[in-house]
C-alpha cells in the first residue's frame, strides 16, 4: 500500500484499473476502426455526432477538420454537468481517456475483417460496447453520451442508455436523408447491440435485495452498517426443521457490493443461509455506490 496525502492507494487494484481501462481503450478502438468505420457505419454517442458534423461541413466548406476538435467541443457542457454531480476525478480522467482514444483510433490501422455489413454492426456493437463498459466498471468513461449517462445515473439514479439509444437512432435518420439508406440501418444494429453490450456488462446502479438467516443478526447488522454503509431491518423467526430461534435480516445493496457484503456475512456468522434477489425498482432512503468508489473486487 501507498500513501498520498494521508490516502492509502491501493497499488495492486491501481494497476488493474489502469490495464483494464487501456484495454477498453483499445478495444473500443478496435470495434470501430475494425469493423465500424470500414463498414461505413455511425458510431454511437458524441463520435458519431462528431462525425457527422465532420462530414456536413467538408460537404459544405471543404475544410476538414479533425474529428478530435468537434468531440472536445461537443463534450464540454456535459463535462460540466458530470463535474458537478458526479465528480471531478472522474470528469478528468475522463477526458484524458478521450484523448487516448483518439490518438489510439488515429494510429490503428483500418483492417477490413469483414465485407458483410452486417456482421461489422454486430461485433463492432460488441467490442464498443464492452470496451465502454470497462471504463464504468473502473469509475470512468470516454466522455461525450458517457457524461450525460452518468450523471443521470448519479443525480437521479435511473439508466440513461434508453435516451442515448433514441439520440443515437435520430443522428442515423440525419445519416440516412443526407448520406443514403443503405448503411444507416446497419448503423442501428450497431447502436442496439453496443447499447445493450453496456447495459450487460456494466451493473453499476442494479440493486440486490439479499435476505440473511442468520443466528447472529446483532453480529452481522453491525459489520454491514461499519463497512458498507448498509443498514437492515431483522425479522425473528424458528426454524421449521430445527426448531431452533432464527432471525432474518432484510437489506438492499448495489449489485457490486454483492460479493463484498457476502464476505462480511460469512465472517461474521459461516453458517448463515443468503438469498440474492434482483429489485427492479427502489423508492425511498437508499445509499447508491458512489461512481468514483472502486467497482472491482480483485477476489471475483
Amino acid at each position: 500500500m501507498l500513501n498520498v496525502m494521508n490516502k492509502p492507494i491501493n497499488v495492486r487494484k491501481l494497476f488493474i484499473k489502469i490495464t483494464l481501462i487501456i484495454f477498453g481503450v483499445f478495444c473500443y478502438s478496435f470495434g470501430l476502426k475494425w469493423f465500424v468505420y470500414s463498414a461505413n457505419i455511425l458510431p454511437a454517442g458524441f463520435t458519431g455526432l462528431s462525425l457527422l458534423m465532420q462530414k456536413l461541413i467538408f460537404n459544405a466548406t471543404g475544410t476538414m477538420l479533425p474529428i478530435t476538435v468537434y468531440n472536445i467541443a461537443w463534450n464540454i457542457v456535459p463535462a460540466a454537468f458530470s463535474y458537478k454531480f458526479v465528480g471531478k476525478k472522474f470528469t478528468i480522467i475522463s477526458f484524458i481517456i478521450l484523448f487516448l482514444f483518439n490518438f489510439i483510433a488515429d494510429a490503428v490501422p483500418t483492417i477490413d475483417l469483414t465485407h458483410d455489413p452486417f456482421v461489422a454492426s454486430i461485433f463492432g456493437g460488441i467490442l464498443c460496447g464492452f470496451g465502454a463498459s470497462l471504463w464504468f466498471k473502473c469509475g470512468v468513461s470516454g466522455g461525450g453520451s458517457d457524461f450525460v449517462a452518468m450523471t443521470l445515473s448519479a443525480k437521479y439514479h435511473i439508466s440513461a442508455f434508453g435516451y442515448i439509444m433514441a439520440f443515437n437512432i435520430v443522428l442515423i435518420i440525419i445519416q440516412g436523408i443526407l448520406f443514403g439508406w443503405d448503411f444507416a440501418f446497419y448503423s442501428i444494429i450497431y447502436q442496439y447491440v453496443s447499447t445493450q453490450a453496456i447495459n450487460i456488462f456494466y451493473r453499476h446502479y442494479e440493486a440486490r435485495t439479499i435476505f440473511i438467516i442468520t443466528t447472529k443478526p446483532e453480529e452481522v447488522a453491525k459489520a454491514m452498517i461499519e463497512k458498507s454503509g448498509h443498514s437492515s431491518t431483522k425479522f425473528d423467526g424458528i426454524g421449521s426443521y430445527s426448531k431452533n430461534a432464527k432471525s432474518m435480516l432484510y437489506t438492499v445493496v448495489t449489485q457490486p457490493e454483492v460479493r463484498q457484503i457476502t464476505l462480511i456475512i460469512k465472517k461474521c456468522d459461516p453458517a448463515a443461509f443468503i438469498n440474492v434477489i434482483k429489485s427492479n425498482e427502489i423508492q425511498g432512503n437508499f445509499n447508491y455506490l458512489s461512481v468514483e468508489k472502486d467497482d472491482i473486487d480483485l477476489n471475483y
